[in-house]
């Protein structure tokens, strides 16, 4: 298996559903075992930690948990896509 740009990197997964953010950690550890990840399920959580963090990557429920703002908090912060 090849090397995973994920390994290494800090990772948010935002969502108010604890299984499905239960799954998508298997899924991601299953290719980045390296890899660090935070769950979160509430927008205030998401919140604090976004603004008292850094991370590589930031996945949110656009719906549960207002990540269209949390995403406006992360681009604030430079939280940005690699090029």
């Amino acid at each position: 298996m090849a090397q995973s740009i994920l390994n290494n990197k800090r990772i948010l997964a935002v969502d108010d559903e604890p299984d499905v953010l239960e799954v998508l950690e298997e899924e991601i550890l299953g290719y980045a075992p390296n890899c660090i990840i935070e769950k979160v399920t509430t927008y205030q959580e998401a919140t604090h930690r976004i603004e008292s963090q850094h991370y590589d990557v930031v996945v949110l429920d656009i719906m549960g948990v207002r990540g269209f703002d949390l995403l406006d908090q992360a681009v604030k912060r430079n939280f940005r896509p690699p090029c």
